[in-house]
């Protein structure tokens, strides 16, 4: 017995949902790191990265993040990579 084979519409759909959610998940991020950059309230925060650009800021953002994180920094690593 085969699967029925998926609608091309619903995977379209279902992918521009995971785009959009994942452009929100990182204009939060953003948001959170310019928070704490700058000592601000989330309003302030969310107006500097929209008038920076907002999906460009926040791809900026969460770049610098990465790149000076230490994962060993989290109080849960126990040698994990």
């Amino acid at each position: 017995m085969t699967s029925p084979k998926p609608d091309p519409e619903l995977l379209e759909a279902a992918a521009g949902l995971v785009r959009a959610l994942e452009g929100r998940a990182a204009v939060n991020e953003a948001v959170g790191v310019l928070q704490g950059w700058q000592g601000c309230d989330t309003a302030h925060a969310l107006n500097a990265a929209i008038d920076a650009g907002r999906d460009a800021e926040a791809v900026r953002i969460a770049a610098i993040v990465d790149a000076q994180a230490d994962g060993t920094a989290d109080p849960d690593y126990e040698g994990w990579v």
